[in-house]
């Protein structure tokens, strides 16, 4: 899997690895059925969900 980053989109994120979803639902984020994953980037969906962004990569690259 390559390293996703902060600007990289969750939906690059979901396409890297299918342990990113559980990881993602795991912090109650619905990306993997949400139409924006396309578009939003991994640090503004965090931001979002109210989910620390450095936290999350650190999950989400070692799924």
């Amino acid at each position: 899997m390559s390293k996703i980053t902060r600007s990289s989109t969750l939906y690059d994120a979901l396409k890297a690895g299918k342990k990113v979803a559980k990881v993602l639902e795991s912090q109650n984020m619905g990306c993997a059925s949400c139409s924006g994953s396309k578009y939003e980037t991994v640090e503004w969906g965090a931001t979002c969900h109210g989910v620390d962004p450095d936290d999350l990569l650190k999950k989400i690259n070692a799924a």
